[in-house]
């Protein structure tokens, strides 16, 4: 049975391209990468060449004998035209321009990045951006522009930024909201560190393994922040290991690297595992022959126990919007115990309303689970349905398609300001409280394991500790104490 390839034309690089998709596939790798001119774009997840007459006869010709060539979307005209379309709008688009909506949708994300503990909002707009923008900023005291960094910085404080966060929404523009707390001789030392590793150039053998690792993690579905993330980590790894092939580096020198660039510089225990488990996965898929992926080993995890809400701030805060969209978010992820991303995932074929159930969709670890829905939630989604009409998701923004996390995370934090709670959580902890009044109310940890998903019990059993079903039966012995 022949292989497939499917050929289609894009916009990428300022440039029509013809790309190359197959399933992962040793033999068609290395007959691709034999053609002169190929590249990988790891943003299209392809192999792709210039679009020329003469390009599609090599790669026609080189495929013939063992593969079905696709070449519908190369020849189909509203493609052709949908194509041109996004060159058009790419190259109308300048830095300082002003633009329609409809344009907006090729924008990255603005990056918020507050450090408390100096004061100041840091704020990286993307290019291309609004006039309009730069106006706002500038509306708001204390705002300075640094032409080097090319970054805003304005006096922090919670109205600030949630004003700014609400604006950016309006304009369709989506927020990445991070929090610095790095000293900043620290915070100089990884940027001097990483930027000198980063202008080192990887060897071919190394931009072999990306390519290769790329494919493997579509084959075999990791989501697309993992797959992000790892192909980030192996990137700068090989470019710190820039003169030695992937394949010779001993286990001393890779314990090095750990210690060096991550224990020495301060970065987190999570990124450090991130990191083991991105080299891991690369060595492991090039097989035996690899160096000891056992080596270096993982740091012990810390168990900070989660944050709760107790029922009576839970009633606050699921009371305190008066938006019927807003009010239904949170309390389905209260009253399920979802992610943010399930909760935004949720589309209405996957509601069951005969069977009062919603399906989870490939959720954490690309697992599927139902989860039941009280009646009196059901009341809300009836209620939402009838003033919304929403088309394939039961979140979706002002234009359509799914809400996004970042609107979700606005949503929740408002709802904290308005019941007055001055904890410093994030949605997740709506999760964490629904686990553990389900504990608190006698239900056994097997079926709140169940209901959140996880893999094993040892997650769940974390729930218990922060439980009040037992501890509120211990007397304490200054009860038994003659004091006054």
């Amino acid at each position: 049975m022949k292989k497939k390839i499917t050929l289609k034309r894009i916009f990428h690089r300022d440039a029509l391209r013809i790309a190359i998709y197959f399933g992962y596939d040793e033999e068609l790798k290395r007959m691709v990468k034999s053609i002169q001119g190929i590249q990988y774009s790891n943003t299209n997840k392809c192999f792709y060449t210039n679009d020329t007459e003469e390009n599609l006869k090599i790669i026609l010709k080189t495929f013939r004998e063992i593969a079905n060539i696709d070449i519908e979307q190369l020849t189909d005209q509203s493609s052709k035209e949908k194509i041109q379309n996004e060159k058009v709008i790419s190259n109308e688009i300048s830095a300082t321009e002003d633009y329609p909506v409809a344009v907006r949708k090729v924008l990255r994300s603005v990056e918020f990045r507050i450090n408390e503990s100096s004061g100041y909002l840091i704020i990286r707009l993307p290019i291309p951006y609004s006039t309009e923008w730069v106006d706002e900023l500038r509306s708001y005291r204390g705002s300075r522009y640094n032409g080097a960094s090319r970054e805003w910085s304005l006096p922090w404080s919670k109205l600030t930024c949630d004003s700014l966060a609400d604006y950016f929404s309006r304009q369709g523009v989506e927020v990445d909201v991070k929090k610095e707390i790095v000293d900043e001789a620290l915070r100089l030392e990884r940027k001097r560190i990483g930027d000198d590793v980063r202008d080192r150039t990887p060897g071919r053998k190394a931009l072999d393994g990306l390519d290769s690792l790329t494919m493997y993690l579509d084959e075999n579905r990791y989501s697309t922040r993992t797959r992000e993330a790892y192909l980030s980590m192996m990137d700068f790894f090989f470019r710190y290991f820039s003169d030695k092939d992937p394949m010779e580096i001993s286990n001393s020198e890779m314990s090095r690297f750990i210690y060096e660039f991550i224990i020495k510089l301060g970065y987190s225990a999570s990124y450090q595992n991130q990191m083991i488990s991105a080299i891991k996965t690369y060595y492991s898929m090039m097989g035996e022959n690899a160096l000891n992926i056992e080596v270096p080993g993982r740091p012990r995890r810390t168990r900070s126990l989660p944050k709760t809400f107790s029922k009576e701030e839970v009633v606050r805060i699921l009371n305190s919007s008066g938006n019927i969209k807003h009010k239904l978010l949170l309390w389905i992820i209260y009253s399920c115990g979802l992610r943010r991303s399930e909760v935004t995932n949720i589309k209405l074929k996957d509601i069951d309303r005969n069977r009062s159930i919603i399906h989870i969709r490939e959720g954490k670890g690309m697992v599927d689970r139902i989860v039941p829905v009280s009646e009196k939630v059901w009341h809300k989604v009836d209620e939402y349905l009838a003033g919304y009409s929403p088309r394939e998701y039961l979140f979706e923004g002002q234009t359509g398609g799914r809400y996004s996390s970042e609107s979700v995370y606005r949503v929740f934090k408002s709802a904290l300001v308005k019941a007055g709670i001055r904890k410093d959580v994030g949605v997740h902890s709506l999760r964490h409280s629904y686990a553990t009044h389900l504990h608190e109310n006698g239900l056994d940890i097997k079926y709140i394991q169940e209901l959140l998903g996880h893999k094993s019990t040892r997650t769940t059993e974390i729930y218990t500790h922060v439980s009040r079903r037992n501890l509120i039966a211990v007397r304490s012995p200054i009860e038994d104490l003659d004091v006054k």
